[in-house]
C-alpha cells in the first residue's frame, strides 16, 4: 500500500511538472508572438518618409488604427487601435488575431480629439512589454525625472506632461469618459488627484488629458493610471 501512494504522489507530481511546463512554453509563446507583430508594425511605422504615410499603410493593415504612442524612459511604443467595445482587443493582436496579449486600445467610448479625459488601455505584461513599464513611475526618483507622452497621429503630434500615477479600484471611475461640465471634470480631476501616489500641479478643468491604465496587483481589482496632460 505504501508503495502505492509513492507511485501514485510520483505520477501526480509529474502531472503538474507538464502542466507547468506547459503553461510556461504557451506564455513564451504567447510573449514571442506579440513581440513578431509589433516589430512588424514597427518597421511599416519606420520604412515610410513621414508619419502622414505611415498612418495610411497601418490604417490599411486595420482601420481601427488611431495614433502611435511613446511614454519617456519606457519601452512603451506602440500603435493604439479602437474597437466597437472595451472587449475585443483585450486578446486580439493588430492584425485582429487571437493572441491573450491582446493591443494597446483607446476607450471605445472615446473621441480623441475633442474629449477631455481619452483612456488608453494596454496590459501588465510579467515581460515587461505593452504596460508593464508603467510600473516604473511608482518611483518618486523615476515619476519626477519622466514627464513626456508623445502621441502622434496622421497630423499632428501632441505632447502630454505626466501629473499623476495611483492605483485605483477598477469600479472607481478614474477612466471615466463623459463630463457634464467643466466643474463636473474638476470634480473628476480632484477625485483621482486625491488618491494618487505622486502628482504635479499643471492640469485645470479646461484641459485635455490621456488616462493611461493597466491591470495592477495591490489588491484584486486594482489598476495602475497614469495621467497627463496635453501641452
Amino acid at each position: 500500500m505504501k508503495k502505492f501512494f509513492l507511485n501514485l504522489l510520483t505520477i501526480i507530481c509529474i502531472v503538474v511538472i507538464c502542466i507547468s511546463g506547459y503553461k510556461i512554453f504557451t506564455t513564451l509563446r504567447d510573449y514571442k508572438k506579440a513581440d513578431n507583430v509589433y516589430s512588424s508594425i514597427r518597421d511599416t511605422k519606420e520604412n515610410e518618409v513621414d508619419m502622414t504615410t505611415s498612418s495610411k499603410n497601418l490604417s490599411s493593415i486595420n482601420s481601427d488604427y488611431r495614433f502611435w504612442i511613446n511614454v519617456e524612459g519606457t519601452n512603451i511604443d506602440y500603435p493604439v487601435v479602437q474597437g466597437s467595445d472595451n472587449s475585443f482587443y483585450l486578446n486580439h493582436d493588430f492584425n485582429k488575431n487571437y493572441l491573450p496579449a491582446g493591443s494597446i486600445f483607446l476607450d471605445y467610448r472615446n473621441d480623441f480629439e475633442i474629449d477631455s479625459n481619452s483612456v488608453i488601455y494596454g496590459h501588465h505584461m510579467r515581460n515587461s512589454t505593452m504596460f508593464g513599464q508603467m510600473e516604473k513611475f511608482k518611483d518618486k526618483n523615476f515619476f519626477d525625472n519622466n514627464k513626456t507622452i508623445t502621441i502622434t497621429t496622421k497630423d499632428t503630434t501632441y505632447e502630454y506632461e505626466i501629473f499623476a500615477i495611483g492605483v485605483y479600484d477598477a469600479n472607481f471611475g478614474y477612466n471615466d469618459v463623459s463630463f457634464e461640465n467643466e466643474e463636473d471634470f474638476n470634480n473628476f480631476l480632484n477625485k483621482v488627484t486625491s488618491k494618487a501616489m505622486y502628482i504635479r500641479n499643471i492640469v485645470s478643468p479646461k484641459d485635455q488629458i490621456i488616462t493611461l491604465s493597466t491591470c495592477s496587483y495591490e489588491y484584486k481589482n486594482a489598476r495602475t493610471a497614469l495621467f497627463a496632460v496635453r501641452k
